[in-house]
Parts: C-alpha cells; sequence; structure tokens
C-alpha cells in the first residue's frame, strides 16, 4: 500500500514481510506528511504483526514532524508489547536532526530492513 498526497515531497510505503510489518518513507518529510505516516501507524496498529521496521534510508530531508510521528508511533508499539526499529542508513541530514535534538538514543535502530527480517524469522 503507497500513501501520498499530489503536493508532497514525500511517499510512505507499507507491506508485510516474513512477519515484520515494513514502513518505507521516502524523500523530503515535514509538516504537511504527518497524515501519510499517520496513515502508516493506523496500517500497522490494525495488522498488529509483533515488529514494525520504519525504513528512512531513502528520507533525503526531515524537519522536527518526524521527530514527533516517529516518538508517537513508538509508544503506542510499546504499550501493545510490539517493537518498533528504525532502519538506516540515514542521510548525513536526518542524522543530524536525530542527533541535535537527543532523539538517536530515544530509538532502537538497526543497518536495515532485512536485518530486522533476518532477526525475527526464526527460520533465518
Amino acid at each position: 500500500m503507497i500513501f501520498m498526497l499530489s503536493d508532497s515531497r514525500a511517499v510512505v510505503r507499507v507491506h508485510e514481510e516474513a512477519g515484520v510489518f515494513v514502513v518505507m518513507v521516502s524523500g523530503e518529510v515535514d509538516a504537511d506528511d504527518r497524515d501519510l505516516l499517520h496513515a502508516a501507524w493506523d496500517e500497522a496498529d490494525e495488522v498488529r504483526l509483533p515488529v514494525t521496521a520504519v525504513d528512512l534510508s531513502a528520507v533525503t530531508f526531515a524537519d522536527s514532524t518526524i521527530l514527533d510521528v516517529l516518538l508517537g508511533a513508538q509508544d503506542r508499539h510499546h504499550r501493545d508489547g510490539r517493537a518498533f526499529i528504525l532502519t538506516g542508513p540515514l542521510a548525513n541530514r536526518v542524522h543530524s536532526l536525530f542527533a541535535v535534538t537527543g532523539t538517536l538514543a530515544y530509538f532502537t535502530f538497526a543497518a536495515s530492513v532485512q536485518r530486522v527480517i533476518d532477526q525475527t524469522d526464526p527460520g533465518a
């Protein structure tokens, strides 16, 4: 499933893979894209897989909006006993946003979605 707005520079894609709910975010993410991300979290809540991996490797720009919606989504997942993992690699500008705001330590990061899948899939 793809979430996008006609005037947005961001695209959010979601799919299930090997027991992991994958959210792939790409482009420039700002306040106008808040609804795209919330739609992805709503879908994750509906599917309720034990792990959600959010791939930020294709995000070229993000403002503090992304931090707000990621923190909220993480809280939702943790309250339900589900893992919430961000994956990269992060663009320098995106990494700087997390570093400057001190939010790196608030999230669990993995090198890639495939790494999350490999660690989640008991047959891997």
